[in-house]
């Protein structure tokens, strides 16, 4: 491979022939035992037992697409080996908030359900195991949030971060539901064609929960896309016939800004169920009217999220905020993520947005490199009532009355945690190269390093002091910049979305430093810069 791959691969940790051959070659062969994960034994020893004896099993789900693809994974892989006895339970974000509920629970034991199977929640569920244990019932925990100082008393506990020695402990919770399947496969193998048949919500669910795409998570989503293209799914054929992507090639950033959004827009809005039953849907216009739906609930959510911003702009202009952006109103809570996640991008910090409802305030956090959530609001667990996530998102909920003691305290952390300079948004660039390196050539390099996503983001280059043929602005009211550059033995096109207004500093520059990712225009499939971001060069003097 060229200097340049080898570079990048380094960046990502891959700095062995052995981790280099995974990254690029690495297939169902390279995944590690799920026997190596605590708890898996337990785990499958019970469900074997349960399903052998057609027993009543539960499967508790979320109601992201994370906690969607668990659960349709688990139902589409089981289902015809235990018929009418594996029931689901997703909770609503408005009615029931996040994990699992003791009414729930309640009803599938009055139901006559013997095991529960948590996909994608309750490694804080200490209440709820202890309820299911007074009654009899077996309980196999999945997650792959963060595990709290206590574990609740389960069956089996199935989750990486508390297997210190497996070798990817980043998995998303339908990673974690994919290794249950995988170590009942090894005890019952008839169950393996029906596993991989259905590793495209794999893929979906891993993408959409922005987990590292690197090590196992790499492989399940490569093989996940692959099979994504030609799904057997018919609800995920309808939902990508609705975005256009159906007899296409997916990328991992069709997942991210098509399908997820709309799968996600259900469990924001109303009833996550509908998006499920479009995952276990087998009739194609049933499933053509959900994906249609799904993409009205969208559009829907893109409109209320719009104001949730509009009104959390007001109150930053009228103070200062602090190193952690904590507000709160009477906000929609299914829409206060993403948008925390827009404002923390925005003003590059970490943002904690709050919808309040009568004496409670139920929250989303959304945070930037270097602040630690989940530790942080372990800081200011006084305030707290609940709360629960990862490194870069998190879930809280408070009481109102506390909620200025919960600003200083989170605040008080972030003084602690981190510097000014912390706080500056930075562009990394992996490699500064020469203009006439930007070849076809190095386009296919480049795409040997998808699937990009976090963890192995798509690498950005730069070039300087590049010659500026000619430049025009494009789209809609110019709002887009279109660049010929290059040197005096090559030129190539540049496109810098949202870059229009940049136009007017570039009247009379000969010459520019650029940064840029090296992309396929889908359009003409000629390769093309996609700028990140552009410095004229001024003569001294």
């Amino acid at each position: 491979m060229s200097p340049l791959i080898a570079k990048l691969l380094a960046n990502r940790q891959i700095t062995t022939p052995e981790a280099a051959r995974v990254f690029f070659n690495g297939g169902k062969e390279d995944l590690p035992s799920p026997f190596l994960l605590n708890g898996m034994e337990e785990a499958v020893a019970l469900l074997t037992e349960s399903l052998r004896r057609q027993e009543k099993i539960l499967v508790y789900g979320d109601y992201d697409v994370d906690g969607l693809t668990s659960v349709a994974l688990f139902l589409r892989t089981l289902r015809r080996y235990n018929t009418g006895n594996i029931i689901y339970y997703l909770p609503k974000r408005l009615e029931d908030g996040y994990g699992l509920h003791l009414a729930a629970l309640q009803k599938a034991v009055n139901y006559g359900c013997t095991t529960v199977v948590s996909v994608d929640c309750g490694i804080s569920a200490y209440a709820e195991a202890d309820y299911l244990a007074e009654q009899g019932v077996k309980l196999i925990i999945t997650d792959h949030h963060e595990p709290g100082a206590q574990i609740p008393q389960a069956t089996a506990v199935i989750n990486p971060k508390l297997t210190p020695t497996y070798p990817y402990p980043e998995l998303a919770g339908v990673g974690v539901t994919f290794k249950l399947l995988q170590g009942l496969a090894h005890r019952w193998p008839e169950l393996e064609a029906d596993l991989w048949a259905n590793i495209d919500l794999v893929a979906l669910g891993t993408i959409a929960d922005v987990v590292p795409l690197l090590g196992e998570n790499r492989i399940l989503v490569k093989e996940g896309l692959k099979v994504l293209e030609k799904t057997s799914n018919v609800g995920l054929q309808a939902l990508m016939m609705q975005v256009g992507l159906w007899g296409k090639p997916v990328e991992s950033w069709h997942v991210s800004y098509e399908l997820a959004p709309r799968l996600n827009a259900c469990g924001r809005l109303g009833d996550p169920a509908v998006g499920l039953r479009l995952l276990l849907e087998a009739d194609l216009g049933r499933a053509q009217k959900a994906a249609m739906l799904l993409a009205e609930m969208n559009k829907k959510r893109q409109a209320v999220e719009e104001l949730v911003l509009t009104e959390a702009e007001q109150m930053l202009a009228a103070g200062e905020p602090g190193k952690v952006i904590v507000l709160a109103g009477e906000w929609h809570p299914g829409v206060i993520g993403i948008a925390a996640s827009k404002l923390a991008e925005r003003y590059y910090r970490p943002v904690i947005l709050l919808s309040l409802e009568g004496e409670k305030a139920k929250g989303s956090a959304r945070s930037i490199p270097g602040f630690h959530l989940y530790r942080a609001l372990t800081e200011c667990a006084p305030y707290l009532t609940k709360f629960g996530g990862h490194e870069g998102a998190a879930g809280l909920e408070l009481e109102r009355n506390r909620l200025d003691d919960f600003r200083q305290a989170i605040n008080a952390v972030a003084e602690a945690w981190l510097t000014e300079e912390m706080l500056v948004p930075s562009l990394e660039v992996e490699e500064v190269i020469d203009v006439r390196a930007v070849t076809p050539e190095l386009l296919k390099e480049i795409q040997r390093l998808a699937p990009f996503g976090a963890g192995n983001p798509e690498p950005v280059l730069a070039c300087k002091n590049v010659d500026l043929f000619a430049y025009r602005g494009v789209g809609k009211d110019a709002k887009h910049l279109k660049l010929i550059i290059g040197d005096k033995e090559t030129s190539c096109e540049a496109i810098g979305f949202h870059f229009g207004p940049l136009a007017a500093q570039l009247e009379g520059i000969e010459q520019i430093d650029l940064a840029f990712c090296v992309t396929l225009n889908n359009w003409n499939n000629q390769m093309q810069l996609v700028l990140k971001d552009l410095q004229p060069v001024r003569e001294v003097g």
